[in-house]
């Protein structure tokens, strides 16, 4: 009883919480501490959908449904898939038992994953949920940080249903389709982190 009201003070202190309130937590109650804010603020606007930006966070990058955003020297992918939204599929995951953490969670009819594995030194954050990803390569030291922003931003996301609709059936996309395709490690234990990958696919697809 005491975990779980210490859990809901943690729902309004966590937008502005600093880096110690965070290291009292585990990532299960950062996460648990997320899904129960309700967001209804929001500082970026995009095609079908819009969402709260911390304020350590900048854009970097934007191409509709993938956004390359930058926090503490870390790139973040946000990938939104409008695409799952509207025909409401489910979410497909792989759980390996060499990840470091992976456990779902939901809020109602909104469900979602965090996956960690661990390369070397680094951490690579796979967080899902509200119909969107993000994806980030970190430090220990910066777990924490990573996964509460990540899970402030994909709480925030709130879908335009008439501009999405629209999108679909202009470009005629059904339910089988995703909008965004995340490059990835075809070798999990490959030595490169993930920006050093992505580096490579982007100089690939030119």
């Amino acid at each position: 009883m005491i975990k779980k009201i210490l859990i809901i003070i943690c729902v309004f202190m966590l937008c502005g919480c600093n880096t110690l309130n965070i290291n009292k937590l585990t990532l299960n109650e950062i996460v648990d501490a997320s899904i129960n804010k309700e967001i209804k603020d929001y500082n970026v606007n995009n095609k079908g959908y819009r969402y709260l930006l911390p304020t350590e966070f900048s854009v970097f990058k934007d191409e509709d449904f993938v956004q390359e955003l930058t926090s503490h020297n870390s790139i973040y992918y946000l990938n939104v898939d409008i695409v799952s939204y509207y025909y409401k599929n489910k979410i497909q995951t792989e759980h390996d038992l060499n990840d470091y953490e992976y456990f779902t969670f939901e809020s109602g009819e909104k469900t979602g994953y965090l996956r960690i594995r661990k390369n070397n030194d680094y951490f690579f954050v796979e967080l899902c949920y509200n119909y969107a990803i993000i994806e980030v390569e970190v430090k220990m030291e910066d777990l924490r940080y990573a996964v509460s922003r990540g899970m402030m931003i994909l709480n925030s996301i709130k879908y335009n249903d008439v501009v999405i609709e629209k999108y679909i059936n202009e470009n005629d996309i059904d339910s089988k389709e995703t909008i965004y395709k995340i490059p990835e490690p075809k070798n999990k234990n490959d030595s490169k982190n993930i920006l050093q990958y992505i580096e490579e696919y982007e100089e690939s697809e030119e």
